[in-house]
């Protein structure tokens, strides 16, 4: 679950990978939200196992590495 406040919602793809609130500090939307992970047990695992290849396949260290190296080429090679 993120908020969308910060950079933490970019993380998650709503309904997806997690759920994301409107309002991270309204308590009855984050209560809303731990509410239908935990009454649907399909969904939170489907939910985590989602969230695990997204961060094994678009965050990893070669993976954020090689970004890192195609923008630095792009800025110095023009």
């Amino acid at each position: 679950m993120a908020g969308r406040s910060g950079g933490s919602a970019e993380s998650v793809i709503h309904g997806e990978t997690g759920l994301v609130v409107d309002i991270p500090d309204d308590p009855d939307q984050v209560a809303e939200a731990i509410s239908i992970l935990l009454d649907d047990e399909e969904l939170r695992v489907n939910m985590g196992q989602a969230a695990r290849r997204r961060a094994e396949l678009g965050f990893s260290y070669d993976v954020l590495a090689e970004r890192l190296m195609c923008a630095i080429d792009r800025v110095v090679l023009g």
